[in-house]
């Protein structure tokens, strides 16, 4: 499984559709047979924490997030825990996915595996 994160309009789905992967293939509920989930933030917003989406999750292709973890922390509880469930979940995922993808100004910084060319 690929595991792509980045903030709004950072180049997420241009990345998943470089990858070879169309519309039809992208969808935002887990228990659809599309290889792409798309919006994991929006799909834990009113959730608890579930082994079985987990692993749903896992079992897809390509999982796409969106960051919110680096902006403002939200007033309410709810908002802080909701954040605190994406970060969490993603943490998860990326300690099984194949590769972690950063997306950055639409440029992809491979996470996992580490680029062993750089630095």
């Amino acid at each position: 499984m690929i595991l792509v994160l980045g903030g709004i309009a950072s180049g997420k789905r241009a990345y998943v559709y470089g990858l070879g992967y169309a519309d039809k293939q992208i969808d935002g509920d887990p228990a659809s047979s599309a290889p792409v989930l798309y919006g994991l933030d929006e799909l834990l917003r009113n959730r608890t924490p579930d082994e079985v989406l987990v692993g749903q999750l896992a079992a897809k292709e390509v999982v796409v997030c969106r960051e919110v973890g680096l902006g403002i922390v939200p007033i309410d509880a709810k908002g802080r825990a909701w954040r605190e469930l994406v970060g969490r979940t993603c943490t998860l995922l990326a300690e099984s996915a194949d590769e972690v993808v950063r997306m950055v100004c639409g440029i992809p910084v491979r996470i996992k595996p580490q680029d062993s060319s750089c630095c």
